[in-house]
């Protein structure tokens, strides 16, 4: 389980690296990157990070009860 836990959070971190790369990268030429997909970007990212910390620090069964009510 802490296998699918690293993975998670380490998807998520690299989501967002390269999310903050484009975004780095639009500046110089602007209206490349929709400001949407940028958004729903970082919520899917934050998702995958929240997730995998969930299950590190819970267990499966434990991080759905949480999560879900």
């Amino acid at each position: 389980m802490q296998r699918i836990a690293c993975t998670l959070i380490g998807s998520a971190l690299t989501l967002i690296t390269a999310l903050v790369g484009l975004l780095l990268s639009d500046a110089l030429a602007p209206g490349r990157v929709p400001p949407m997909l940028a958004f729903w970007g970082a919520c899917g990212s934050g998702a995958l990070l929240i997730a995998g910390l969930a299950l590190l620090e819970f267990g499966p069964r434990e991080a759905v009860r949480r999560t879900v009510g």
